[in-house]
């Protein structure tokens, strides 16, 4: 079974669409709404390719109407797009983000795997970052019996090892934070591993994002960071 990993789509259709992956399945780890113009085209193409999901601290915010509890840097950039989410994402959509459980236990060629968009400890908040000490991710691989833990949120992919388990952040779909305006994903097959990633028609995207009833510098922010995947 070779499933293609997704996470942290953001509404970014054209970063999505560019993805050209041979799979059998589609796991996403969360966060399809917020930061960009189309939501209800990206939910859509995961519900037409059935795809398995576990919900992401966006997707919560917009399906119950909470606060986000992302980081401050970006936190005015998703309460303004969230407004725009609830002008075109209808009530069926907005039921269907708010239905995905927040983790998913999967097999892998006969490895246990683990799903969450932000971590063990803490499925919809936490930041585990590239930087995280052996420590500290071995405190997280210890919270599970699952021999791979996939993650999101952070926007920044890596593969780590610790506590005899590999633990895997597959990075962003549609808003990537590592300095690559790249599409990032992951794909599993018989227990391995790969992260990637697709080139996208970035410019393309930032047109739609000039298409929002934004204010213009939370346009401009938007744009910034899809062109060199990173704030200013």
């Amino acid at each position: 079974m070779r499933t293609l990993v997704l996470s942290d789509i953001h509404a970014n259709i054209d970063a999505l669409e560019a993805i050209d992956e041979p799979c059998d399945a589609v796991l996403f780890l969360g966060d399809v709404v917020d930061y960009g113009p189309e939501p209800a085209a990206c939910i859509n193409w995961l519900r037409e390719r059935g795809a398995k999901r576990v919900r992401g601290n966006h997707d919560n915010a917009v399906a119950f109407r909470m606060d986000c509890g992302c980081g401050e840097a970006y936190r005015h950039l998703s309460v303004q797009t969230r407004e725009y989410m609830w002008q075109v994402l209808d009530q069926e959509r907005l039921d269907w983000l708010g239905a995905a459980p927040i983790s998913l236990e999967l097999e892998s060629g006969g490895h246990r795997v683990l799903a969450v968009h932000a971590a063990p400890s803490d499925n919809l908040f936490r930041y585990v970052t590239p930087e995280a000490s052996d420590a500290d991710l071995a405190a997280e691989a210890a919270l599970t019996d699952a021999d791979i833990i996939l993650m999101g949120h952070t926007h920044r992919p890596f593969i780590r090892e610790a506590g005899g388990k590999l633990l895997v952040n597959v990075g962003s779909v549609g808003q990537p934070r590592d300095g690559i305006p790249m599409a990032s994903y992951a794909v599993i097959e018989g227990g391995q591993v790969e992260l990637n990633q697709a080139q996208y028609d970035v410019e393309a995207a930032v047109a739609r994002l000039r298409r929002l009833p934004l204010e213009e510098r939370a346009i401009n922010e938007l744009a910034y960071i899809l062109r060199n995947a990173g704030m200013p």
